[in-house]
């Protein structure tokens, strides 16, 4: 469902994403009423078949939240999910496709020399029958695929000595093939939570904590929990600021409002919000070191702006920049876009967090390294509507993660 209108909306998406913490949707923008409403790209907006909502705002008629279906049976998400599971195809492996090409050239190989020998032997028709066939069992094995199952079964035996147990005996084949592992950091390299860091130069600076403040997206439940992304939740906690309502903080005596909050955005890679306090209305936008780059004026980003970014994907540090600028936009606030508050910002500083290791990653890493098996570590970015695998971190970078 397409969300058009939303005061205090949360829902509990746990049992298609397994995010353990309910979600905080918002309507759709009416800026951007002449857009295409796509699913993918209103994320934040849309409700999807199989989720829960936790709450929602109260009100006779339409005065609450209210949204549209644009999806039912099979179409919707949920419907999506049982079509797969359903219809579920076991990825073809290209060892799959190199035994039956090994087993056509067997063949034909056990063809060729049947026919040679019947033709070349000239003696008794019971004997070269009989010599074709052992040419033939010597070219093609009749126990081959014996030998296939025999090795799994084995190989199944060994593991279940070891207390694992394998659902998929096949792949057991596959897994032999294996020479390269890529790893995903977050929640598999490394625990789910995140852990703030003090680390910037302009840690102080009382611009830095008031966009650290600011720029989220959290909303506040019914029994005063803050709901909302694990990184501006702990940004916010560090900040010891409050949330007064939906659209009011108090950071350091000082209320500031909400005119308007755009959540992440995976394109953008950025998220940004106007704030209002006394007379000033203010714009704070946070995102990825580079994307915040092409938003701010070049005299504001510092000399090692981009050394001080690839010095923080080293050390395995989670890196947001912040950025600032006076809004002076005379449009109205429901007509104003993103696009008009994302450009010429101000750099205000980095904002960093830590993701702990693992007890158990650097032993798993070494065990697979022994067995020469290269380790990665890998990160997907969307550029222009294509899922592009991005390699951060080669096998030698990830040792140094690993063991630094």
């Amino acid at each position: 469902m397409a969300i058009l209108q939303a005061k205090k909306l949360l829902v509990d998406e746990s049992a298609l994403t397994g995010e353990v913490h309910p979600i905080a949707k918002s309507a759709l923008d009416p800026a951007n009423a002449e857009l295409t409403y796509d699913m993918k790209k209103n994320k934040s907006s849309t409700i999807s078949a199989g989720t829960s909502i936790v709450e929602c705002g109260d009100g006779p008629g339409i005065e609450g939240d209210l949204a549209i279906v644009t999806k039912t049976g099979s179409f919707t998400a949920k419907g999506e999910l049982l079509s797969d599971v359903l219809s579920y195809e076991r990825h073809k492996f290209k060892f799959d496709t190199e035994v039956k090409l090994v087993l056509m050239i067997l063949v034909i190989e056990a063809a060729i020399m049947l026919s040679i020998v019947l033709t070349v032997l000239q003696d008794v028709w019971v004997y070269n029958w009989f010599y074709a066939m052992f040419v033939v069992g010597t070219v093609l094995p009749p126990l081959l695929p014996t030998v296939f199952v025999v090795s799994v079964g084995i190989s199944c035996n060994r593991l279940q000595k070891k207390r694992i147990s394998c659902t998929d005996s096949s792949g057991i084949l596959v897994a032999g093939k294996v020479k390269k592992v890529f790893f995903d950091k977050t929640g598999t390299l490394t625990s789910q939570g995140l852990e703030f860091l003090s680390s910037d130069d302009n840690e102080q600076s009382p611009l830095l904590k008031r966009g650290l403040a600011v720029c989220q997206t959290l909303h506040l439940s019914n029994n005063g929990t803050l709901i909302g992304p694990a990184v501006d939740r702990i940004g916010f906690a560090a900040t010891s600021a409050q949330m007064v309502d939906q659209k009011t903080i108090r950071h350091e005596g000082q209320i500031y409002e909400y005119l308007k909050r755009y959540e992440f955005d995976h394109h953008r890679m950025t998220q940004s919000v106007v704030v209002k306090h006394g007379d000033e209305t203010t714009v704070y936008c946070k995102g990825s070191p580079e994307a915040i780059s092409r938003l701010c004026v070049s005299s504001s980003l510092p000399s090692n702006f981009s050394e001080k970014a690839r010095q923080s994907a080293r050390d395995g540090i989670y890196q947001l920049a912040m950025a600032t600028s006076a809004f002076t936009s005379q449009k109205a606030m429901s007509d104003v876009k993103r696009d008009d508050i994302e450009n010429d910002l101000e750099f205000v500083g980095f904002v960093n967090f830590e993701n702990a290791l693992k007890e158990d990653s650097r032993t798993v890493i070494d065990e697979l390294r022994s067995g020469n098996v290269d380790c990665a570590m890998i990160t997907v970015s969307e550029v222009t509507g294509k899922s592009l695998f991005l390699l951060c971190l080669s096998h030698q970078w990830a040792r140094i993660f690993l063991t630094g």
